[in-house]
């Protein structure tokens, strides 16, 4: 079941949702100023696309997250997220503890 949030909540949301707008714009962006992507690619601009294109799925990933009203959860154990990690990285997807686990 998923909650309603109130006025003040749906205020930090939205500015969350900004954030999170911004971020892919800025990701995209990024990606489209790299040159192409070759067989002869330099290594290090290839780890660059990849960890931009990561970064970019995972602001995807906590936009239908926000749309599905399950922003702010865990993915991995259900808690909710601290709310100064979600200022911080509002991508962020799972708890510090299920986060130190999977390292």
């Amino acid at each position: 079941m998923t909650l309603r949030p109130t006025g003040a909540q749906r205020e930090y949301l939205d500015e969350l949702r900004s954030e999170l707008l911004r971020a892919a714009y800025q990701r995209t962006q990024q990606l489209t100023s790299l040159s192409p992507a070759g067989l002869d690619e330099d290594p290090v601009q290839a780890a660059h696309r990849a960890s931009v294109r990561r970064i970019l799925d995972q602001v995807h990933e906590a936009l239908d997250r926000m749309d599905a009203g399950t922003y702010g959860e865990c993915v991995a154990c259900g808690r909710i997220l601290a709310l100064l990690d979600l200022r911080r990285c509002p991508w962020v997807d799972c708890c510090d503890t299920c986060a130190r686990s999977t390292v």
